[in-house]
């Protein structure tokens, strides 16, 4: 049991703090990427978001009346 305990304690002192923050930055990048890669497919693929874009570029074109 001390030999497991000691094990750990040392694997704690050990622990380098560089390797921790990119372990966890490493971790958040890699959820990032698949919340974007989610967001392309779904914007790609799905029905309720296609035409989205054409409904957009068409608002932005002056379809407001002119004061000439």
């Amino acid at each position: 049991m001390s030999l497991t305990a000691s094990g750990i304690a040392a694997g704690i002192v050990l622990f380098n703090l560089t390797a921790g923050i990119g372990t966890v930055a490493s971790a958040v990048l890699g959820l990032f990427v698949l919340v974007m890669l989610y967001f392309t497919l779904a914007s790609a693929f799905s029905s309720d978001w296609s035409g989205r874009e054409e409904a957009a570029a068409t608002n932005a074109t002056g379809t407001e009346p002119s004061d000439d």
